[in-house]
């Protein structure tokens, strides 16, 4: 696991952005946690290495070379899952799992191999989250490692985890298992809510959610299995390669299914995954009897943008607007990328007032986006659709028709407008005057 929050492509390529992927722009509680996460992570594996495993059932050398073997096969598997193309920003999250059985089998010093080994080949095989933040996981994994050395030192009662029947081993390997999850959740939480909120988005979300935690439990028991079957024998364990690669799937299903439901070029939702979200939300609203918006939003004069800076300076305009639109709704709302040059916003729990605000205030961010690889900049027109509770309901298509016919009315009235309405059941188009600001 990893605590990057994806760069560009997936929230645009500001200049802000990649400002903030320099360590020395963190904010100074993060530069501290990741410093002293990284000292700590250096010092107490040596300081303490007879306080976790001493007496080991194979050969420390033979067992850390078949770590390292199958961490390399670790993140084979997952570029072949992947099919071949490693997602420049999404760490593998089965990662932990060699750090995990290497906290098992290994005294405490072999995790400052293990883990460094295992992450720099992850970068080099095309893993690129900013480096401080790759140096900072890496810490908070070798840490999560250690606790869960030394409280595995505790309740070992053999160095061959399935000693008689097994069952003091499985408690180790649940009990430090435990212990490792517990502690990386708790670093890479402070990481992620110490950071500025833009930067952590990603990471914010992967850990709101549960299927990181069944995720990683998952690949922590799977590395338990893995040092036990190592302990009773060792060449048994290449039984298991295929069930790495399973696991490496499952552990990528998460990156690929988003992937699959962004736009490549502005890293925002495509229109069809909006859409399923975007419905869901307005149920939600619909039945909490709370208001709900939709805006239409194009680019003014894109072609024009296109044939004098070309397709390529083109995509970039696109992927920094589509940063600023992030930026600037708020964390509940949805955004995607409706084609070409138009995006469309979802906004819950939202009156007419709060809509034409968000909107206006988008308006004003793209307005003074300096855009990459040019020296232009552009507009943007807004059409806004808000929906009251009301006893008839509104259906969600003839809101996306009326914000569509808005937009066209934006469009018409001069551009770099917002025009905005209240939709009502049977309404399709617009019955307001534009609001220019």
């Amino acid at each position: 696991m990893s605590a990057a929050r994806p760069t560009p492509p997936e929230f645009g390529p500001d200049r802000a952005t990649r400002r903030r992927s320099v360590y020395r722009a963190a904010p100074f509680p993060v530069q501290l946690l990741i410093g002293a996460a990284v000292a700590a992570a250096v010092v107490l594996p040596v300081v303490l290495r007879d306080h976790g495993v001493t007496a080991t059932k194979n050969d420390p050398l033979p067992t850390l070379l078949c770590l390292l073997l199958l961490s390399v096969l670790n993140v084979e598997l997952g570029r072949l899952a992947e099919g071949g193309v490693p997602s420049s920003h999404r760490p593998h999250k089965a990662l932990s799992a060699w750090s995990f059985v290497a906290a098992l089998l290994l005294p405490t010093p072999y995790l400052l191999v293990v883990v460094p080994f295992s992450y720099l080949h992850a970068r080099w095989r095309g893993i690129r989250v900013p480096l401080w933040k790759w140096v900072g996981s890496a810490a908070y994994v070798v840490l999560a490692g250690l606790a869960a050395a030394l409280v595995g030192r505790q309740v070992l009662v053999d160095p061959n985890l399935m000693y008689g029947d097994g069952r003091w081993g499985l408690v180790e390997v649940l009990l430090t298992a435990a212990v490792f999850l517990a502690v990386e959740t708790v670093l890479f939480h402070a990481v992620a809510y110490l950071n500025i909120a833009d930067d952590e988005v990603w990471l914010r979300r992967t850990l709101a959610g549960r299927s990181f935690y069944v995720t990683e439990a998952t690949v922590l028991l799977m590395g338990g299995l893995s040092a036990a079957v190592w302990t009773a024998g060792a060449w048994f364990l290449f039984l298991l390669v295929p069930v790495y690669a399973l696991a490496q799937r499952a552990a990528l299903s998460d990156t690929l299914r988003e992937r699959a439901a962004t736009d490549d070029k502005t890293g925002l939702l495509r229109f069809e995954s909006w859409r399923v979200l975007a419905v869901a939300e307005h149920e939600r609203c619909r039945e909490r009897a709370r208001p709900w918006s939709v805006a239409f939003l194009d680019l003014d004069h894109f072609k024009a943008y296109n044939d004098r800076w070309g397709h390529l300076a083109g995509d970039s305009a696109l992927a920094a607007v589509a940063g600023v639109l992030r930026s600037e709704v708020r964390s509940r709302d949805l955004v995607a990328r409706f084609g070409g040059e138009e995006f469309c916003v979802f906004l819950p729990d939202t009156t007419h007032d709060e809509a034409a605000a968000i909107a206006d205030r988008l308006r004003l961010a793209v307005a003074t986006l300096d855009l990459p690889d040019s020296t232009d900049r552009s507009t943007i027109s807004v059409g806004v659709v808000t929906v009251a509770p009301q006893p008839t309901p509104v259906e969600f298509v003839d809101a996306l028709t009326a914000a569509d016919a808005a937009l066209f009315a934006a469009k018409m009235s001069g551009r770099n407008r917002v025009f905005t309405q209240p939709l009502a059941a049977g309404d399709r188009r617009p019955t307001r005057t534009p609001v220019v600001s």
